[in-house]
């Protein structure tokens, strides 16, 4: 009886805040549910995915820059190819790896398709004076979304295993918008952007 007396007690606003503490308290869980969900197929999606940062950098350096680059690739619904490997590099040692490759300097992004790999220079990450305003000028890119850019193009190569920069630049655009992309279908007539990238070069690399 006493527990019956003390519930007829209740005031109205009273069992209205009880009913809001219930909501608010489900709502967390859910919510806490949903981010717990959303983490692990993140976590799931870039199981397969290797990252690394060339010599240089210190350990805080590199997880920042992989932080973002993971940030980035998550955007990319259809993922990277299983067991690729994602490489940071300086920029004071992206031209003399360039030259090496004979890989054209402007470009900040190259993948070497047979060894399933991704080299990114470090401008992508962190502003540096003179290379970025190059970068930005060259692909009439803002800075902000230049790492974007340069991995959505990879992944293109990386997913059509290798193909024309045109097929690429499509791909990251399917992608962008969650389309796994269409390798082999029709070409458009080539941007001016795309007869860019069109440059004569080893089959073992593709690049940004």
């Amino acid at each position: 009886m006493t527990t019956v007396k003390c519930f007829h007690c209740l005031s109205r606003s009273t069992v209205h805040a009880c009913l809001l503490c219930v909501v608010i308290f489900w709502g967390k869980r859910q919510l806490a549910s949903a981010v717990n969900a959303l983490q692990q197929r993140q976590s799931d999606a870039l199981a397969t995915q290797g990252f690394f940062c060339r010599a240089g950098y210190d350990s805080h350096e590199c997880e920042r820059r992989i932080t973002e680059l993971k940030a980035v690739l998550i955007q990319y619904r259809a993922g990277a190819p299983k067991n690729w490997r994602w490489v940071i590099v300086r920029s004071e040692d992206w031209q003399p790896l360039a030259q090496s490759l004979h890989l054209d300097r402007e470009s900040p992004a190259f993948s070497a398709i047979t060894e399933r790999e991704t080299f990114l220079e470090d401008a992508l990450f962190f502003a540096h004076p003179g290379r970025t305003d190059e970068l930005v000028r060259h692909f009439h890119t803002p800075f902000d979304q230049l790492l974007s850019v340069a991995v959505g193009h990879e992944l293109g190569h990386a997913i059509c295993h290798g193909g024309s920069e045109a097929i690429a630049n499509r791909a990251a655009e399917q992608l962008r918008v969650g389309k796994y992309p269409d390798c082999a279908g029709n070409m458009k007539s080539l941007t001016p952007i795309e007869e860019l990238y069109l440059h004569s070069q080893s089959p073992r690399f593709r690049h940004f």
